[in-house]
């Protein structure tokens, strides 16, 4: 799976990251911007992937019932994505500025109830 950043070359960051998988198939290629202010997201740590990346990565090879652990939490991009998909997560953030961070982030997220919560 390869993140193309749509970034230009110049640009001081990656133009893309990828993430080795044993999932039998294809190669894949998820194309979009980095969070930021030019697209309306809040940036709060400096590798922080868009919540449609994990979106996208959950819908194709998450499955119902599964459990979603994430090491290496961040911004919790993959824990919201998670909650909004309705798979059980747990993370993990050793950095404890990220970690408040993050879980302020996750609470305003599942703060929030949806026609979908309900149904479960």
């Amino acid at each position: 799976m390869v993140w193309d950043k749509t970034i230009p070359e110049n640009f001081m960051m990656s133009m893309c990251e990828y993430a080795w998988t044993s999932i039998d198939g294809n190669a894949k290629i998820f194309r979009k911007p980095p969070n930021g202010p030019a697209n309306g997201e809040q940036r709060i740590h400096a590798c922080q992937k868009p919540i449609s990346l994990y979106t996208w990565l959950l819908s194709k090879y998450a499955k119902p019932g599964m459990k979603i652990l994430d090491t290496h939490v961040g911004s919790a991009s993959s824990l919201i994505a998670c909650h909004r998909a309705g798979l059980e997560y747990w993370g993990f953030e050793i950095d404890p500025v990220y970690y408040k961070a993050a879980k302020e982030r996750l609470d305003r997220e599942t703060a929030q109830v949806n026609i979908m919560d309900l149904m479960r």
